[in-house]
């Protein structure tokens, strides 16, 4: 069958997965190479072909496919390197974007930021209003022209915007998601006046009614546009320079893989798509894991949170019976934007966290700063003098001293013992009680932020079990589940944990979604809601073909937002298949209330108000990575598996050093178990098992931890 290869690039790392075709998993990293990141790519394939004993063109010879999981869209936004836009909209809405409709801005901040909002500006806007131009166009609600569009004004404004710097450019106006005629008009003249320039139109983008979300979306698009269409043009000239003439398939927010052709288009699709392919992975490995048989625990009914602990952030997952949480919008900073998503949550606590005392406060903090991957943590020794969460693990003794990432670098434990001793002297603390401190600190914020991405939406964590993945995730995991009142822990395939990404991206489903924006009343019209999903139906059809998916392949859902009449929001469910009846009307009613009442409470609803229907949506989804997820083989070398011990202090549990057992987590066979204190290093990543818990490798070669919880932190 060939290889399957993930490539995700992160901040610090690029992962790079190659599954072969009988499963086995070859998992290699790279530093990451911005701003050529495509460099960073063909390197981390390299260190997995030489570890098949193969050169990288004899890999991508064999490769049955190539699977990119990037943050480059999403760096361009965060460092302020994004194309300038010019946004081009309906006259008397040149302030829309800027308005952020008041107190949406505050979805999802920090509780300590909303409570101090006063003390706070706007961020910086997505567009200058210089680059914002009105133009003379009106189309009603239904479609209809008002007011036609002049092509000999918008001609004027284009040159203007182009005169003032805009490289790219968004185009939303209003009710184009009635008829976008105006949209695809505006567009014509911006390719007659600046040829060659990206041009977003909120009517492909996001054709959904709300015109802030929909604006946000299509400048963002606009934004990302022109170093997306580069660095993935690029990229599959380099890719086809060594051989390799196949679409590269592009992971997606919405959890899915789309052909490169696609994400240049779109490149608004690929915002915050890294951590959702963890998620994904998740869910495929738990769906094997139930297959098989062999586990008891909250995960054998579906029930799984993730938290990917990298170098910079800690994004948190929630899978609900099998299927991942997701929502109609996505964030970029505080602005809200139409592009459904898997529902992913982030705070900036990961290995590369930097610790901080304030003197005079009497504080210590941790993050949301980062070290990132150059100078990176002092222990790195690459010139960092700032300590951080890595720095205070190896202090603590949970990472060791000697060979990481796979030998490829000594940490320097001198180094960091000394820098956190400097940061704790103000506070009357030593390096080691820094350390604790600190690993403290951020064990707590990660578990607030999964009790916000659990208990907001209805679920209680108790009931879940951990996934813990990322450089730092297995590290940290079985801390953080204590704090929570989590009993069951588990590092997914052992090593493959620090570059779970990447094992999703190539696990994905090539998925395709089209919405439709309607304004409806209970009772609901079937023939119209009929004929709605017809038409979507056939768009995503027609999409997923033209990407060379056969159509017998194409396995289509549909979602439903409803709400009480007159309700502001509204809140989206599945919807069933087939022809719509008046009774499936009632079954859709059925599963509204019963997830309005997980959400916000027995007895929340108001049923005598009535329903509306204000979106249709389909996605499409096919099967094109299969990576598989086979059972673990067995290890090579036999003997123990015992390196030796060493004084660990388990934060959480005891602030006493402990003499923890340290095993080859290479050595550890299906069926090996394991009982706290206890650390198993793996070339990539280490799993801290404290004291009281008992770590076994899974048939698959999964390490599943049995906390045996003391009391709840729910």
């Amino acid at each position: 069958m060939g290889y399957a290869v993930g490539v995700d690039i992160g901040g610090t790392f690029t992962d790079c997965v190659v599954i072969d075709g009988d499963g086995v998993v070859t998992v290699s990293k790279a530093p990451s190479t911005p701003p050529d990141f495509g460099v960073g790519f063909v390197d981390a394939m390299r260190e997995a072909a030489a570890v098949l004993g193969l050169d990288v063109r004899e890999l991508v010879a064999d490769c049955r496919g190539i699977y990119h999981g990037c943050t480059v869209g999403t760096n361009a936004l965060v460092e302020g390197n994004a194309a300038p836009v010019g946004l081009i909209t309906t006259r008397g809405h040149r302030d829309s974007i800027f308005f952020m409709q008041s107190g949406r801005r505050l979805r999802r901040m920090p509780a300590e930021y909303i409570a101090a909002v006063a003390t706070h500006a706007k961020p910086q806007p997505l567009v200058p209003k210089h680059l914002v131009a009105e133009v003379d166009e009106r189309v009603a609600f239904d479609g209809a022209v008002l007011v036609a569009l002049d092509p000999g004004a918008v001609r004027g404004a284009v040159q203007e915007l182009a005169d003032a710097g805009a490289q790219a450019f968004a185009v939303s106006l209003v009710w184009a998601t009635a008829n976008p005629a105006h949209e695809a008009a505006v567009a014509e003249v911006v390719a007659d006046v600046v040829p060659g320039a990206f041009v977003s139109l909120g009517s492909l983008v996001a054709p959904r009614v709300g015109e802030y979300e929909r604006t946000v979306a299509t400048v963002v698009n606009a934004a990302v546009g022109p170093t997306m269409d580069a660095y993935l043009g690029g990229l599959e000239e380099l890719l086809a320079e060594l051989g390799y003439t196949e679409p590269v398939q592009v992971m997606t927010c919405s959890g899915g893989l789309i052909a490169a052709q696609e994400a240049r288009r779109r490149p608004v699709l690929t915002i915050g798509s890294g951590p959702v392919a963890g998620v994904i992975g998740s869910v495929a490995l738990e769906q094997r894991e139930a297959q098989e048989g062999t586990i008891t625990g909250p995960d054998a009914e579906g029930n799984v949170i993730t938290a990917d602990m990298g170098g910079t952030t800690l994004d948190v997952g929630v899978i609900s019976q099998g299927v991942p949480l997701s929502s109609p919008t996505a964030w970029h900073g505080q602005y809200e934007y139409f592009v459904p998503t898997v529902d992913v949550r982030s705070i900036g606590a990961g290995g590369g966290s930097l610790v901080r005392s304030d003197a005079q406060a009497g504080t210590l903090s941790v993050g949301p700063g980062s070290a990132g991957a150059r100078p990176g943590p002092v222990c790195y020794g690459r010139g960092g003098t700032r300590p951080t969460v890595t720095d205070a693990d190896l202090v603590l003794g949970v990472m060791g001293g000697g060979d990481f990432a796979a030998g490829t670098m000594r940490l320097d434990v001198a180094a960091a013992a000394a820098a956190l001793a400097e940061v704790g002297a103000p506070l009357g603390l030593d390096a080691r009680q820094t350390a604790a401190a600190a690993v403290r600190i951020v064990d707590n914020k990660m578990a607030d932020a999964i009790r916000l991405a659990s208990i907001q939406q209805g679920y209680d964590p108790r009931r879940f079990a951990l996934y813990a993945y990322g450089g730092a995730g297995a590290i940290h995991g079985a801390a953080i589940a204590r704090e929570l009142g989590i009993g069951t822990v588990v590092v997914p395939l052992s090593n493959l944990a620090s570059a779970w990404s990447a094992f999703g991206i190539v696990s994905s489903d090539a998925v395709v979604v089209e919405e439709k924006s309607v304004s409806l009343r209970e009772p609901f019209p079937a023939d119209e809601v009929n004929a709605h999903w017809h038409a979507l139906e056939a768009a995503v059809s027609e999409r997923m073909t033209r990407q060379g998916i056969d159509r017998d392949a194409i396995v289509l859902s549909r979602r439903v937002d409803l709400r009480y009449t007159l309700q502001v929001n509204q809140v989206q469910v599945a919807a069933p298949g087939g022809e719509y009846d008046a009774a499936t009307f009632a079954e859709l009613i059925a599963t509204y209330e019963r997830d309005y009442a997980r959400l916000f409470g027995e007895g929340t609803g108001y049923a005598a108000a009535g329903y509306a229907m204000t979106l249709l949506r389909v996605e499409g989804r096919a099967p094109i990575g299969d990576a598989g997820v086979h059972a673990a083989p067995a290890p090579g070398g036999g003997g123990t598996t015992e390196k030796g011990r060493r004084a660990v202090t388990f934060v959480g549990t005891s602030t006493e050093e402990l003499q923890a057992v340290v095993h080859d987590g290479a050595r550890l066979a299906p069926g090996h178990a394991v009982e706290g204190p206890a650390i198993l290093e793996y070339p990539h990543t280490s799993v801290v098992v404290p004291a009281g818990a008992r770590a076994a490798v899974d048939p698959l070669g999964s390490i599943r931890m049995d906390l045996r919880p003391q009391g709840s932190g729910a």
